[in-house]
């Protein structure tokens, strides 16, 4: 699985890991979390403005890659599948200034036209930021804000996505630690790096 990531000859390698910081963005952040067999990995890059999350890195690299805007906003999905990747892109009635800023108590709701190629349908999409908490991960902690993504339409009803924004960092992640038992199971576990410091853990 390890050696076929897009981004492995891209990147600088790091012979010591360590907890992220804000500067280490451009070069990748990493979430990882495993439930019994089953790992996921996220890597998030960009800017504070524009991040690109990579999710579900699997046997030949990417699989699925999140634009957000202000690092919790969703404004297109692509997945690749082979030598295919299919793009789903989010158009809101609204200039991306408009955009509330990721915060604790901010309830936000917007309408969305969501298309692929020529196909569109309109949606809900409502955002519930928690409290800020403190949350290890690992060997790191940091004060984290979950969120909730609900998309409602009159196809597909309503569907939520946990998420939580690390306010130091500027980007979101799926919250693993919510979905399901995962938070109850003794198998369950997560940790953050740097792509870098991944990479090196797996020889490239």
């Amino acid at each position: 699985m390890r050696t076929a990531l897009i981004l492995a000859l891209l990147l600088p390698s790091s012979a010591v890991a360590r907890c992220p910081v804000s500067d280490d963005i451009s070069r990748g952040i990493v979430y990882a979390s495993t439930l019994g067999e089953s790992e996921s990995i996220h890597v998030a890059m960009g800017t504070s403005s524009f991040l690109a999350s990579y999710y579900e890195l699997g046997d030949y690299g990417l699989t699925k890659q999140f634009l957000l805007l202000k690092g919790a906003y969703p404004l297109s999905l692509t997945s690749v599948v082979g030598d295919e990747a299919l793009t789903i892109s989010y158009h809101y009635p609204i200039p991306q200034a408009g955009f509330p800023e990721p915060a604790p108590g901010v309830n936000w709701q917007v309408e969305a036209v969501v298309a692929q190629g020529e196909v569109s349908l309109s949606e809900t999409h409502s955002y519930t930021f928690g409290n800020e908490v403190e949350r290890k991960i690992g060997n790191c902690s940091f004060l984290v804000v979950p969120y909730d993504i609900e998309t409602r339409s009159e196809v597909y009803g309503a569907q939520v996505l946990p998420m939580f924004y690390i306010p130091v960092l500027g980007v979101s992640f799926p919250d693993s630690a919510r979905e399901g038992s995962a938070d109850e199971d003794p198998d369950f576990s997560e940790r953050m790096t740097t792509y870098p410091d991944l990479l090196a853990e797996w020889g490239n």
